[in-house]
């Protein structure tokens, strides 16, 4: 595939002219050309956004949350009721207690909602932006990962965390220092951010599976503090193709965002492993400790053995590619039961 930066396009983005290596490949050596159309790559479009050179699945997955918003809002208030008072509506409703553009304090939003008692249409629209908000985070933070991981297959094969003089360039090195921490803390947010998701999954549904809604008085979110390991309470858990099945796809992100929020790090050393041959760069890679079903392996103290030389710069598409595959099907379940409660 032939790519003139600036001026074709990848996946229906053009590429930023800003750097001579545009493509961020998976083995830690950039290109200026995509290598294979079939292969993953990362690269920035014009506007500074990471993309992949492979899927625009972050985009897919973006217009099915749009399309799914408007299913949460037909299954709450009817298109007349929003005609009529859509635009009636204060927007301390849409805007206190959640954004920081709203200067209404906790005691003011209080005094309020006081003076809207029994106000059906006002207390819709109230659940209705926090039904919306579940899945608007679930956008928020997907959109996230997308550019973390970007940034993550940036460093890997921008960074110079060592610069070595030819002699050393022999066999394989390994460094640590101020880039190998930041690439090591992207990936460890992707897994943390990814586990968020899991967890707004089942606040999501909850609310989709609740039962009929009595909006005489304030709606308060089924959901809103439910986790994932509350799952079970969802009649869709369990359920193929979804993220309710925790099987070691599911298990991997668990067990990596505890061994980070528990233990601080994923990788005690942060280090960046790169290999040479004839004083050449073959590769850049980061190692994770070695697991068994998704769950590390361990002995007693000991929680990180290195023998699998599990390299997540390699496995890290296809775990993404899985989770949002199973992402889109749990939204598909969701838009489907919003779209069976649409108010006539």
């Amino acid at each position: 595939m032939q790519t003139r930066i600036g001026e074709e396009k990848i996946s229906g983005w053009t590429i930023s002219g800003d750097d001579p290596m545009p493509i961020k490949n998976l083995d830690g050596k950039p290109s200026r050309r995509v290598r294979d159309e079939t292969s993953c790559a990362y690269f920035k479009d014009i506007q500074g956004y990471w993309r992949r050179t492979d899927t625009n699945v972050d985009v897919d997955f973006d217009n099915l949350c749009a399309e799914t918003h408007g299913h949460i809002r037909r299954s709450i208030i009817s298109d007349v009721e929003f005609k009529i008072f859509h635009d009636k509506i204060p927007d301390w409703v849409h805007m206190a207690g959640i954004e920081p553009e709203s200067r209404v304090t906790k005691t003011q939003f209080e005094k309020l909602i006081a003076g809207s008692a029994n106000d059906i249409v006002l207390h819709k629209f109230l659940y209705l932006q926090d039904a919306q908000g579940l899945l608007t985070n679930i956008q928020r933070t997907s959109a996230q990962i997308s550019q973390v991981v970007g940034e993550f297959y940036g460093i890997l094969n921008d960074c110079a965390p060592y610069l070595y003089s030819n002699a050393e360039k022999v066999g394989l090195r390994s460094s640590v220092g101020a880039e190998t921490s930041l690439l090591h803390a992207h990936l460890e947010t992707t897994f943390v951010r990814m586990r968020s998701l899991l967890d707004y999954a089942v606040k999501v549904c909850l609310e989709a599976e609740r039962d009929e809604i009595d909006y005489s008085k304030i709606v308060k979110l089924k959901g809103g503090s439910k986790q994932y390991g509350d799952r079970g309470s969802l009649a869709m858990n369990e359920r193929a193709g979804t993220l309710f099945v925790k099987d070691e796809l599911i298990w991997t992100i668990c067990s990596i965002r505890d061994r980070i929020v528990h233990d601080g790090h994923l990788d005690i050393s942060a280090r960046l492993y790169e290999n040479f041959k004839r004083q050449r760069l073959v590769e850049r890679f980061v190692l994770i400790p070695d697991t068994a079903k998704g769950r590390f392996e361990a002995f007693k103290n000991r929680s990180n053995f290195y023998g699998q030389d599990n390299k997540i710069n390699q496995d890290l598409p296809r775990i993404y590619n899985e989770f949002y595959r199973r992402m889109f099907n749990t939204i598909v379940a969701l838009r489907d039961l919003y779209a069976s409660k649409k108010i006539p």
